[in-house]
């Protein structure tokens, strides 16, 4: 009896110091459509692949809404801002005669945010914190080839970002 009533004031208290069931928030959060959020991005790539990963996420879950919120201002939606996108050089190599080293790969780290919006005119809900993803392309010699590994690493890296957008957001 001691434990049954100890459990009772434990399911009591719980919520009031900010303990949830896992899974209990995204059955509330309902359908959502997935925008981009306005604003300048430097790749238009990479949005689409957030946004293409967070639809995955949703989908997955059973929480993907079939409206859209740009032609539907009562379409709950997920808006997921691609914050920043960096390139930069990993691992140096040798430097050679022709001129300075050179970097064996390259690694690209995209940082994004996410918030639901219930109406287009509604504030923003469950505003999740920014989250950094880092996908790394090897350098190749052949430029044409390079672009294309660096492009498929940037969409890996994008659609994993959308992923974990949803999750943290809907948390």
């Amino acid at each position: 009896m001691k434990r049954f009533v100890l459990a009772l004031v434990g399911l009591v208290l719980a919520p009031g110091c900010g303990y949830r069931l896992v899974g209990a928030s995204a059955e509330n959060a309902g359908p959502l459509a997935v925008v981009p959020a306005p604003g300048v991005v430097a790749s238009a790539a990479a949005e689409e692949g957030v946004v293409a990963g967070a639809r995955a996420e949703l989908a997955a879950g059973g929480l993907l809404a079939s409206c859209d919120p740009r032609t539907d201002t009562r379409c709950p939606a997920l808006v997921v801002e691609l914050v920043r996108v960096e390139e930069g050089g990993a691992a140096l190599g040798v430097a050679t005669r022709e001129g300075p080293p050179l970097a064996r790969s390259v690694t690209l780290t995209l940082r994004g945010r996410a918030f639901v919006r219930r109406t287009k005119d509604a504030p923003p809900e469950r505003l999740s914190p920014d989250v950094t993803v880092r996908e790394f392309a090897a350098r190749q010699d052949d430029p044409t080839a390079f672009h294309a590994t660096r492009e498929e690493a940037l969409r890996r890296a994008a659609e994993r970002l959308g992923a974990l957008l949803v999750r943290r957001a809907l948390e």
